[in-house]
């Protein structure tokens, strides 16, 4: 019983973001374009770009 309803609230969730999909894909784009310009005009880009790759390296070597 439980698994139905799991799948039958994800296949609504996923109708729902289908549905209004250039609406999602809108405001992914302006957040995204937000923190660019954010990153940009703080002069941290670097180091927050340095601060993930950081954070992929370490997770890539404990995975192993």
């Amino acid at each position: 019983m439980t698994s139905l309803i799991a799948i039958t609230i994800l296949v609504g969730s996923t109708l729902m973001v289908l549905s209004n999909l250039r609406l999602v894909a809108q405001d992914t784009l302006t957040v995204v374009r937000q923190a660019t310009y954010r990153l940009l005009g703080a002069g941290r880009l670097w180091q927050n770009v340095a601060y993930g790759a950081l954070w992929v390296l370490i997770f890539a070597l404990a995975s192993h």
